[in-house]
């Protein structure tokens, strides 16, 4: 049996693709190897450094661990949605694609049938997820990128030029296992802040609010006089009683006065 190595899994899924005639589905299927030869080039990924597998309605894709994960989520970010929308502004209302993508890290086996191992499931699984289909439907741009909880720390959460983590936000996905699996959609309409000092992630609008009202400054009670010469008191502070400097000649300028300093 063939022994795992460590790959950046990459899932591409076309929305309501089944739906489609045969004559659509074998434009979309074009259009959909497009965008991901052009992503994969944007992000400098050479065609010996990745291998791919067919879905029918989409793709995964197998990367080598030496290409870095920041410039393939910059090119899904930017080259990925900005080719959809040039590509679907020139097709038929049915020929029209959106996705559905999801980038993951783990090991994987492979062997003279394909690619099986837990990370790959695990990745399958956020694709398939409700939450992440909901997210798509509502989207205004034609795709959305999910990245798991793994890539989210190791990578996104660094905040690498061109990655923003505010634009990153919790999802959860259910699996047939059972378990809740964690993972973070990208959605640059909203910003999230997470606290430095705790792994708990708190959602919060832009919406401006109003500053909180300033503390009300303590009365001054004071008794008049010279401060140099004469008695000075002042509420709340460490000055009181008489305070002389020298006697019989003025005061000396305290150093750095009327010299421009």
């Amino acid at each position: 049996m063939a022994e795992p190595s460590n790959k950046t899994i990459l899932l591409m899924d076309m929305e309501g693709s089944g739906g489609r005639r045969d004559s659509e589905q074998g434009v979309i299927h074009r259009m959909l190897y497009a965008v991901l030869h052009e992503t994969l080039s944007a992000a400098g990924i050479e065609p010996t450094e990745y291998r791919s597998e067919d879905r029918g309605d989409g793709v995964f894709v197998l990367v080598d661990p030496s290409v870095p994960k920041p410039s393939l989520l910059r090119a899904l970010l930017t080259t990925t949605p900005e080719r959809l929308v040039s590509t679907n502004r020139l097709a038929a209302e049915g020929a029209r694609i959106r996705l559905r993508i999801v980038v993951h890290t783990g090991e994987v086996v492979l062997d003279e049938f394909g690619a099986v191992g837990a990370d790959l499931v695990h990745a399958f699984r956020l694709l398939e997820a409700t939450t992440l289909r909901k997210q798509l439907a509502g989207a205004s741009e034609p795709s959305v990128l999910c990245v798991s909880d793994a890539v989210y720390r190791g990578v996104v959460r660094h905040a690498h030029p061109g990655v923003r983590p505010e634009h990153f936000h919790p999802l959860a996905a259910d699996s047939k296992e059972g378990a809740s699996l964690t993972a973070w959609y990208h959605d640059s309409s909203r910003q999230h802040i997470r606290a430095a000092e705790t792994e708990h992630t708190t959602d919060v609008t832009t919406t401006p609010t109003s500053a909180p009202a300033p503390a009300p400054v303590p009365a001054l009670r004071t008794h008049t006089g010279n401060f140099f010469f004469g008695t000075a008191s002042i509420a709340g502070d460490s000055v009181a009683g008489d305070k002389h400097i020298g006697t019989g000649a003025p005061a000396r300028r305290q150093s750095g006065e009327g010299n421009g300093q």
